[in-house]
């Protein structure tokens, strides 16, 4: 080694201030390696930046001479692995072996990383919190967003699989009747190598006495080979087991079931359950991995499609019901087959059924296939399901992006602290770039840190929604459970909500002036554009905030007028209760009696005022009955054959236990029996639409092929399909004429009504102990269930609207207190020089209010083109509600302004002595 060469070693490691041991043992390490020039210069330099490093972390000199080991030893390896690149550092690090520059510059970043968090705890809890909420919000948000519309059912060559809807001018994706199937399945066999469809049914389970209601799939017998979907214990449903009504009760129970009902007993197969007052065999279990076709309400049991009339009640054969419509049809296209054709042969089969069955099928009705993997559950739902996922994930990631920008601002603040050891480390000769990636790897452990509390967050929220008791009509199941995509995704925003919040203070903080630095610690080079940068993450903050507050006020505003929309029924405490009546063992006579006889009981309820039933209960989400009519003189509309309208079977006891009037005509009596002429009572939108301004009492509906109908009265509008619709044509036929063996029954009560709800269930129970009982519940809940999806979103979007203003009010805060330290001896000055506590306090909060207005004002732009997109998703509320555009900004506004206004107050008190002595 030359002398120069020896000197600029010397002055190295002289000028690195390291303890006088740890200098000795890097040069005695350096002379035996044998290494020269630019080579001998790079250990050095390494060996210096990670000794640094450890006396930064408060290493003691012991400690540092151990990292060492045997001297000689080192000298070797570092002689051995000769890299113009980088150099190994200490023998500690185990790495030199392998030779790999970047994995022993890894493994060094995250050492030293883990060594600078734990020296700031109260920093590096707060962000590893903040974290944890951004990204365990993200994580609950995306697993039911994975759960819902990501996760593929496991079918065999789905790409060739197609579902099948019908069509007509008024609805676009009606499904199915069973006959209907059977020529769709019989007349295409030239494009489809099978075809095979299911349907949603109840059944009641009673075991060893334990009587509860189950969703059932009733499934044509291909269904599951169609599918390519094996049974995990015994066998699938076969087509032999669907040949014929009635004659194969074998069911194949669904996994979940399984478990939990039959403790997972591998030997199910073969015993017997008893659904609907029927023995069924049990001859397999469903896969985990299929929850069936209706994605979240997963099936107890899988059951033969011919055994549908004996699993519930019904007065005809759905089997034989051409008008009954609640059948999914699925198709395999043939090898070479594409949906095109598929198309060109239904139609053909479609033109044959419209001339045998004209009743059924209009000149504009057809069928339309969509590839399988395109759909969730069902299209009309699958729009706003993937409407309201990614509105979510939209709203939880704006919430992640201004946690990053909050702590953003914190490691900008941060870096000006640790602004003198960086100087040190450069004039030393350490690159930038190594800088760089040493605080971005800090960042990225933060990140991951967080995502890690993020995954335990996030589960716990699933938890929570699993075990919330949410007014559903039937319980909804789904895997939330945390799977590999779901995992990786957490892995990824934690790594890139690492990389978001600590690129920018990393690029600021290695950039110094370097020799005003080492001159003056308190004069690091950058301070003004530190400031800026982290001025403009607290804009970026405030102006998401305000975007967030203003679609959770939009959706709150929405909820609230679908709160105040008149159902038209339902405005006395009124208890409900869903009965079927077993038409295995009760004839249609027979039923009659047995719920005249139960309204009865009902009647004598301690504070029930007034009882009756329908068939179909107004805003139930899950039926829709219509019927088919004609008016004379009123023309149906085109490529009709008559005007289809809602319809229900109701009992005279009805309208009074709803609250709905009679505004002309008369109820039904009981003249209008079975053996009587047919007549009906009408709404006041049906009367007016086709007799408008006349007395519609007396009037005809005509219906082919049967009697028609006499208006004998007009009741007033109520809601019949959703809370927001405009008032809807319904049609009420009476009970005793249209016999319903389904219906639900309606206890208006001047007391509690879940009481009377409970005492309901005990009355049916003790008139057949094996009624078939399905739902009780209060017309509140009822109505909370049409309502369910307005208030969750309300709920959400304000809950991470309001997780959103506390995150950015937070850092307007943290900017305005570093603003103020940064000024202390300004303010010492300006009160030495006569100015008041309030002239400090009025001009540092005005300087903190200019960021909320920057911010405000890009929020306000951003808000009105939000609220333009969210139009659609409004109910009773305009996309520029007034009242929400002038309360967020003012909420905003007044949050901001405490944020601001505490650390002026503070700065307010500062002795401008203390303060004119301050660096």
């Amino acid at each position: 080694m030359s002398n120069e060469e020896f000197s600029n070693i010397e002055r190295l490691v002289v000028s690195s201030q390291l303890p006088q041991e740890v200098r000795d043992r890097i040069l005695t390490i350096v002379n035996g390696s044998g290494l020269k020039g630019e080579k001998q210069i790079d250990v050095v330099k390494e060996l210096i930046a990670h000794f640094d490093d450890g006396v930064a972390a408060g290493r003691t000199v012991g400690e540092l001479l151990e990292t060492f080991g045997d001297d000689e030893k080192v000298a070797r390896q570092i002689a051995s692995a000769r890299s113009s690149s980088v150099a190994p550092t200490s023998q500690v690090e185990h790495m030199w072996s392998s030779g790999d520059p970047f994995v022993m510059r890894f493994f060094r970043n995250v050492r030293y990383a883990t060594r600078r968090l734990l020296q700031s705890p109260g920093f590096t809890l707060t962000a590893i919190l903040s974290l944890t909420m951004g990204i365990g919000a993200n994580t609950a948000i995306f697993t039911l967003v994975n759960a819902v519309l990501l996760s593929p059912l496991p079918l065999q060559n789905p790409e060739t699989l197609v579902d099948v809807y019908m069509y007509t001018s008024d609805f676009p994706y009606n499904v199915f009747s069973i006959p209907d199937y059977v020529d769709f399945r019989e007349g295409t066999t030239d494009v489809f190598s099978g075809v095979a469809g299911t349907m949603l049914g109840l059944g009641q389970v009673d075991r060893e006495g334990d009587i509860e209601m189950v969703p059932c799939e009733m499934v044509t017998g291909g269904f599951f080979q169609l599918n390519g979907v094996n049974a995990q214990i015994g066998r699938t449903l076969l087509p032999e087991d669907d040949v014929a009504q009635g004659a194969h009760p074998v069911a194949m129970v669904g996994h979940s079931y399984w478990k939990n009902s039959f403790g997972a007993d591998p030997d199910v197969v073969g015993t017997e359950v008893r659904l609907s007052g029927r023995l069924y065999t049990i001859v397999g279990v469903a896969p985990e991995d299929y929850p069936g076709k209706f994605r979240g309400i997963v099936p107890a049991f899988f059951l033969p499609l011919m055994m549908v009339d004996e699993l519930q009640p019904s007065t005809s054969s759905q089997l034989e019901e051409r008008g009954n419509h609640s059948f999914f049809v699925r198709a395999r296209l043939k090898p070479g087959v594409s949906i095109q054709q598929a198309e060109v042969s239904t139609a053909a089969v479609v033109t044959r059924l419209k001339e045998e069955y004209p009743r059924y099928w209009s000149a504009g009705d057809g069928w339309r296939l969509l590839r399988t993997e395109d759909v969730i559950v069902y299209p009309p739902l699958d729009r706003f399901a993937r409407a309201a996922a990614w509105l979510l994930m939209i709203v939880v990631g704006l919430v992640l992006v201004i946690t990053c920008a909050n702590l953003a601002s914190f490691l900008l603040a941060r870096a000006t602290d640790r602004r003198k050891e960086i100087a040190v480390r450069l004039a030393l000769g350490a690159t930038r770039k190594t800088l760089v990636g040493q605080l971005l790897t800090e960042s990225v452990v933060l990140g991951l840190l967080g995502g890690a509390g993020g995954i335990a967050l996030g589960v716990t929220l699933l938890k929570l929604l699993l075990a919330a008791d949410l007014p559903l009509p039937i319980p909804i199941d789904l895997d939330l459970s945390l799977d590999t995509t779901v995992l990786g995704f957490s892995l990824l925003i934690s790594v890139v909500a690492g990389t978001l919040f600590g690129l920018a203070p990393a690029l600021q903080a290695t950039k110094p002036d370097v020799a005003s630095t080492l001159k003056d610690e308190t004069a690091g080079g950058g301070q003004s554009s530190r400031l800026s940068l982290r001025n403009t993450l607290i804009v970026v903050q405030v102006a998401v905030s305000f975007m967030l507050l203003i679609g959770a006020g939009l959706f709150l505003r929405s909820f609230q007028a679908t709160q105040a929309v008149d159902p038209g029924f339902g405005y006395e405490p009124t208890a409900l209760l869903t009965v079927a009546v077993p038409t295995n063992r009760y004839s249609e006579d027979e039923g009659r009696l047995f719920m005249r006889s139960y309204i009865e009981r009902v009647e004598q309820i301690s504070g029930v005022q007034a009882v009756g039933l329908t068939s179909n209960l107004h805003l139930n989400t899950l039926s829709t009955n219509t019927i088919r009519i004609n008016v004379a003189g009123v023309e149906p509309p085109p490529e009709r054959e008559g005007h289809d309208v809602d319809r229900t079977e109701v009992d005279a006891g009805f309208f009074d236990a709803m609250g709905i009037r009679i505004l002309r005509g008369r109820n039904f009596n009981s003249t209008d029996r079975e053996d009587s002429p047919p007549v009906a009572i009408i709404s006041q939108a049906l009367a007016s639409r086709f007799w408008p301004g006349e007395d519609a009492v007396g009037r005809l509906l005509e219906r082919q092929g049967v009697d028609d109908l006499t208006v004998v009265g007009v009741a007033s509008d109520a809601k019949v399909r959703s809370i927001g619709e405009v008032p809807r044509s319904l049609v009420y036929l009476p009970y005793d004429q249209d016999y319903a063996a389904f219906v639900t029954v309606i206890a208006r009560t001047r007391l509690d009504a879940e009481g009377t709800t409970l005492q309901m269930l005990a009355t049916a129970r003790a008139l057949d102990p094996e009624a078939w009982l399905w739902e009780a519940k209060t017309m509140e809940e009822h109505l909370g269930i049409v309502l369910l999806p307005a208030r969750l979103s309300a709920i959400l979007l304000v809950v991470f609207a309001v997780l959103a203003l506390t995150i950015a009010s937070i850092g307007l805060y943290g900017v305005v207190s570093y603003a103020v330290s940064q000024r202390t001896r300004e303010m010492g000055i300006r009160m030495s020089l006569g100015a008041d506590a309030n002239t400090v306090i009025k001009m540092l909060t005005v300087s903190g209010m200019k960021l909320v207005a920057v911010g405000g004002v890009v929020g306000l732009a951003l808000a009105l083109l939000v609220a333009r997109l969210l139009s659609q998703l409004l109910f009773g509320v305009g996309a520029f509600d007034p009242l929400t555009f002038v309360t967020v900004p003012a909420l905003l506004g007044g949050v901001a302004l405490l944020a601001a206004y505490f650390p002026a107050r503070r700065a307010s008190r500062i002795d401008p002595v203390s303060a004119l002595r301050a660096d």
